[in-house]
């Protein structure tokens, strides 16, 4: 599924449970909080998955409370460089 949510940008079913329970077709779900609202989903999976070397954006998405996952794939990122130092270890030119 989560290939499906990279592939197509649709990321409905991203839900932080509060409370234990059984939900079900026709149930309601109501959003109570939106703690960082300049940083929406779609633009952290357009930084995940298509703008992986924007360095900026990269630090500022440090700022947010992420899964320890996408957390050390962004660490892990700047620490190996700006697109300038990955072009020149495969030997192109910068885009």
């Amino acid at each position: 599924m989560a290939r499906r949510v990279q592939d197509s940008g649709r990321n409905g079913w991203y839900y932080r449970v509060l409370e234990p329970g059984t939900v079900q077709a026709g149930d309601a779900l109501m959003l109570l909080d939106r703690p960082h609202p300049q940083w929406p989903l779609p633009r952290l999976a357009e930084l995940l998955y298509r703008r992986v070397l924007d360095a900026g954006e990269l630090r500022a998405a440090l700022a947010l409370p992420l899964v320890p996952s996408w957390r050390k794939l962004i660490e892990r990122r700047l620490e190996q460089g700006t697109l300038e130092s990955w072009d020149s270890r495969l030997g192109g030119p910068a885009y």
